[in-house]
């Protein structure tokens, strides 16, 4: 998944504002919460299949880092 994406999906479900977000973009700086992960985690299961937990997902230190996360997933699913 890309970083467009991960950013599509937090700013149109995960109450995210769409302001800027940038790849580097700390994820308490650009706002992502634990709800926006549970939301993110719920779209990335329905649109590629893979499950990834939230707090796997809250390992990540930025926006861009979590599209590397999930795309790491896609690529080798456990």
């Amino acid at each position: 998944m890309t970083f467009e994406e991960v950013k599509a999906i937090l700013t149109a479900n995960g109450g995210l504002p769409p302001g800027p977000i940038t790849p580097d973009a700390p994820l308490a700086r650009a706002g992502v919460d634990s709800m926006a992960l549970v939301v993110l985690s719920l779209q990335v299961e329905d649109r590629l299949g893979l499950e990834i937990s939230e707090d796997e997902l809250s390992t990540a230190a930025s926006v861009g880092d979590l599209a590397e996360l999930i795309r790491r997933h896609a690529e080798c699913p456990a």
